[in-house]
């Protein structure tokens, strides 16, 4: 119906990822905690350190 909010925007089925390579993932501003999909890897990283374009750490996600 038209003008009605999505039951999907109230009840998600799923989380989109930001996707990006290892080189414009290290362009990023990030704040501590963001969470990317890095392409270039295949893997999630982890904001751990707050930090400017070009310095900061990201973490890899691991399973165990």
């Amino acid at each position: 119906m038209p003008n009605q909010p999505s039951n999907d925007i109230l009840q998600p089925k799923f989380l989109v990822i930001p996707k990006y390579s290892t080189t414009q993932r290290d362009l990023l501003v990030a704040e501590i905690g963001t969470i990317i999909f890095n392409t270039t890897t295949a893997t999630l990283n982890v904001c751990d350190v707050e930090r400017t374009a070009g310095s900061g750490s990201w973490g890899v996600v691991t399973l165990t």
